[in-house]
């Protein structure tokens, strides 16, 4: 499935990583890994429905064609703020030619 060009938005991918303190304690946080040109939609259908049930209004499907970025759950994406992500990857679907990938509000 071809996204047109046109249509796709940058978004900020954050990687999920142990950060550390000045004192060593460590902490769960995110790292900047670059930007994803992808299309972000409300979620929604049947499956969802019945896969998330009332977590569905807080989610969103984004599809991107952009095959070489490395994308894991629980990476963050910055979809409406700057600075610290918004958004969760819960799920990946990955086809030959994109991925579908399901975020979560944080």
């Amino acid at each position: 499935m071809r996204l047109r060009q046109r249509n796709l938005v940058k978004y900020k991918l954050k990687k999920r990583a142990t950060l550390y303190d000045d004192d060593g304690t460590s902490y769960e946080g995110y790292e900047d890994a670059g930007t994803v040109k992808a299309k972000a939609r409300p979620a929604g259908g049947k499956v969802a429905v019945e896969m998330y049930g009332e977590k569905l209004k807080y989610m969103l499907t984004m599809r991107t064609n952009d095959m070489s970025t490395s994308i894991n759950e629980s990476d963050g994406f910055c979809v409406y703020s700057t600075d610290e992500p918004d958004y969760k990857v819960v799920a990946i679907k990955t086809f030959t030619d994109h991925k579908i990938i399901d975020l979560e509000k944080v």
